[in-house]
């Protein structure tokens, strides 16, 4: 409801208030929300939850298409609205990346992030061992990210479409990889053919 958007959205401004660890908390979120600190402890009863909820508002700031991929081809269809979306407000992005209360609010949703990025490395590399699936996860994961995106408008100058141009030229290059090496056997043409079908064309850098 318009509460509950309300409170995400006072907790998220309170993302880059001075990098404090203690920005974000129940009393500060009600003050900024104007509401009680009861309503906030209602509707996000839980520290992590608050902390999912802000996740939650910068999220919805994003394009429709934007969330949590769990395919292959959910990562691509998403992958340059992700960039742009960032382009489009990035102070609470950089926060979310570069202070203590944006980590842990990043770091509230590991669980749901791992998940979901080691299925999509198990529908690339189904033969694959867990601790190279595990590898591949990771690495799909950062190039999917706020943290990539940051370091290629800091250290490089690239706006959202560059970065996300360069970074998917490095995720079709890691599926590649991943369906042609050892990773994942070639027990049959098929099997190739359906990992090929399943990485989409490069885009140029």
């Amino acid at each position: 409801g318009q509460t509950r958007a309300r409170i995400r959205a006072a907790a998220a401004g309170l993302l880059d208030d001075q990098g404090s660890p203690d920005a974000i908390t129940f009393k500060r979120v009600a003050a900024a929300a104007g509401v009680t600190e009861m309503t906030v402890y209602r509707h996000f009863p839980t520290r992590e939850e608050l902390l999912r909820g802000i996740w939650e508002h910068l999220n919805a700031q994003m394009p429709g298409s934007v969330g949590m991929p769990d395919t292959l081809a959910a990562l691509i269809a998403q992958h340059d609205d992700l960039y742009a979306g960032f382009d489009r407000d990035p102070a609470p992005i950089i926060a979310s990346v570069t202070t203590p209360q944006g980590r842990e609010m990043r770091a509230a949703l590991n669980p749901q992030r791992s998940k979901a990025f080691q299925a999509i490395a198990r529908g690339i590399a189904p033969q694959a061992l867990p601790r190279q699936r595990r590898r591949l996860a990771a690495i799909l994961q950062l190039l999917h990210s706020a943290h990539a995106w940051l370091s290629l408008r800091e250290q490089w100058g690239m706006d959202g479409p560059e970065a996300a141009a360069a970074t998917r030229w490095a995720i079709d290059a890691l599926v590649a990889a991943a369906a042609a090496r050892e990773m994942v056997p070639a027990t049959s043409v098929g099997q190739r053919s359906a990992l090929s079908a399943a990485s989409p064309r490069s885009s140029a850098l």
